[in-house]
């Protein structure tokens, strides 16, 4: 299976302000706003993928080459819902399957789709040499409090980071050059582990 994001979180899990009281930049000073958005950005999308996590609510689309009884969703830790899943059926058209041939199961991590009882997945088309199935899904938390602290705490420190550090090395008298340490790990150590599915 393939994952992309098609729609990103409309907030991020830590304000400008917050980086700013963090990194010590005075709070009337608005001149690197911008610089310090990007960085938050890119902390927090370098922490979803350390997790393997969507930290606030975001659309995914995973695409397969076909079906599995138990499909598990990168990213979906936690899965808020499953907006449709399509296939090409065997005559080579897109069809949306009814959601009563599958539940979803919002409570493993990651979340996952299911064949539902008693039903069994359509036939697909045979020759497709692109993905036959897809599954557009919704993850994250539904607001900005209910992400975890730790994971906002790893951002902020990356924040400082990259806004202390504005380069991938130290160079410094009697030391050379060295690249910087990043301290998240710990921060960002609750992982999602995700296995593909074997797609039929």
């Amino acid at each position: 299976m393939d994952f992309v994001r098609t729609v990103d979180p409309v907030q991020e899990p830590v304000t400008v302000n917050d980086a700013k009281l963090h990194c010590r930049a005075l709070i009337d000073v608005n001149d690197e706003d911008s610089i310090i958005n990007t960085y938050i950005r890119a902390a927090r999308e370098l922490g979803e993928g350390r997790t393997g996590r969507g930290w606030y609510t975001q659309t995914w689309k995973a695409t397969a080459s076909g079906f599995a009884d138990e499909m598990p969703l990168q990213m979906a830790g936690p899965l808020q819902s499953v907006t449709s899943v399509k296939y090409y059926d065997s005559d080579g058209a897109l069809q949306t399957l009814s959601s009563s041939n599958y539940t979803v199961d919002t409570v493993s991590t990651p979340g996952r789709v299911c064949l539902a009882p008693g039903y069994t997945w359509p036939s697909l088309q045979a020759d497709r040499r692109s993905w036959r199935v897809e599954i557009i899904y919704v993850v994250g938390q539904t607001s900005v409090a209910a992400i975890p602290s730790a994971f906002k705490v790893g951002t902020l420190l990356m924040v400082d980071h990259l806004y202390e550090n504005r380069s991938v090395v130290q160079v410094g008298v009697g030391i050379g050059a060295v690249e910087l340490p990043l301290t998240v790990s710990a921060f960002w150590g609750d992982q999602v582990y995700w296995a593909p599915p074997v797609c039929a």
